[in-house]
């Protein structure tokens, strides 16, 4: 966590305002983050913790009750208020990756930017609260965002965003609603770009899990036009390790997907959304290497999870609804369990069948993934 009270910094009269008409006692506070920028701190009774920053949506740190950080931001770095948060856990919208209104297409004066525009905007909350389980009280918080003169600059259509955002033990859930305010349907992507806080990216014991038997599109190895490759047992994509940079989209992935960190825990981000909506069934793993991010790469693992294949496609005054799941799990006390699963588990007996399906013809792909 960044708090900065303990050096006498002062918060906004604003954020402080804020802070009266949402705060909760020993669960949900107001107060100015880095480069003054103000977030929702949510605290669990377990003593776990996350920062929500207004400045883009992004749940920049997630603190467990054992004092172990979930998502990575340098140490030292700082905002302001005139660009995106690129660390942390930025959501991308209304697009994943770069060019104009649909990825890949010409890059213009009013293009829009890598990830989207959303990620540099203002949201506003719009309310705090207190959800309960068998295990008693967890805070939540919910902010919203609306298109604006210069965003219908760069992508002309109107819409309404509303995020939740709910702190369990060891879980964080986030439910996205996309309205469509406008008089004509549009489609988008929509992603949360995670950076995994992990021991050692370049050490065998960190890798990504839940990848095997996709379609993936690597956009290291064919920049200028994606081509389709196929994770197969030769590949070994049960768990995948990086060896240099990767850039990489898997589409239609299993759901129990995940990076285990190097400490014997597990970050799993899953799909909550309904039975037969387009939720998030897309992942993307992200790193740099050292040539372009020497200081920090080795300390995180990016995967991010969305729609970014098979984009969502909103008709007027209508909404969609995608719910994420974020949780830690403790592999140390399910490591005979998998012992067990991988005896039994071949790459040879998985079928997709296994997950939703759905039906993904090359001119529905984003330009840059055709």
């Amino acid at each position: 966590m960044d708090d900065h009270r303990d050096i006498g910094i002062v918060d906004s009269t604003e954020t402080m305002a804020l802070n009266r008409e949402h705060a909760i006692p020993g669960f949900v506070r107001v107060t100015d983050g880095r480069g003054g920028l103000p977030k929702v701190i949510l605290t669990h009774p377990s003593g776990s913790c996350c920062d929500v920053y207004l400045h883009g949506a992004n749940i920049l740190s997630w603190v467990l009750a054992n004092g172990g950080e979930v998502f990575y931001t340098p140490d030292g770095t700082d905002f302001t208020d005139l660009s995106a948060i690129e660390w942390g856990n930025p959501f991308c919208f209304p697009q994943f990756g770069v060019g104009g209104e649909r990825a890949g297409s010409p890059l213009g004066e009013n293009s829009i930017p890598v990830d989207g525009f959303v990620k540099g905007m203002k949201w506003s909350i719009v309310q705090t609260g207190l959800h309960e389980d068998k295990h008693g009280e967890f805070p939540y918080v919910t902010i919203e965002v609306f298109d604006t003169e210069a965003t219908r600059a760069m992508w002309n259509h109107s819409f309404h965003l509303i995020m939740d955002i709910s702190l369990e033990h060891t879980a964080i859930n986030v439910s996205l609603n996309v309205k469509n305010t406008g008089s004509e349907s549009f489609e988008c992507a929509a992603a949360l770009k995670s950076h995994i806080a992990v021991a050692d990216i370049e050490e065998p014991t960190t890798s990504y899990i839940g990848l095997e038997d996709c379609v993936y599109l690597d956009n290291t190895l064919h920049p200028t036009k994606p081509r389709v490759r196929f994770t197969d047992e030769t590949e070994d994509q049960e768990w995948l390790q990086l060896k240099g940079p990767t850039d990489r989209v898997y589409i239609n992935t299993h759901n129990d997907t995940g990076v285990e960190v190097g400490t014997g825990c597990t970050v799993f981000l899953r799909d909550m959304s309904p039975l037969g909506v387009t939720g998030f069934s897309d992942r993307a793993v992200f790193n740099p290497w050292k040539d372009d991010d020497k200081d920090n790469y080795r300390w995180y693992a990016g995967l991010a999870i969305g729609a970014i294949g098979k984009l969502i496609r909103i008709e007027p005054e209508t909404k969609h609804t995608s719910e994420v799941r974020f949780e830690v799990v403790d592999m140390v006390r399910t490591q005979s369990i998998q012992k067990r699963k991988d005896v039994h588990e071949k790459h040879a007996l998985r079928k997709m069948t296994e997950r939703p399906k759905y039906d993904l013809l090359a001119d529905e792909l984003p330009s840059d993934l055709q």
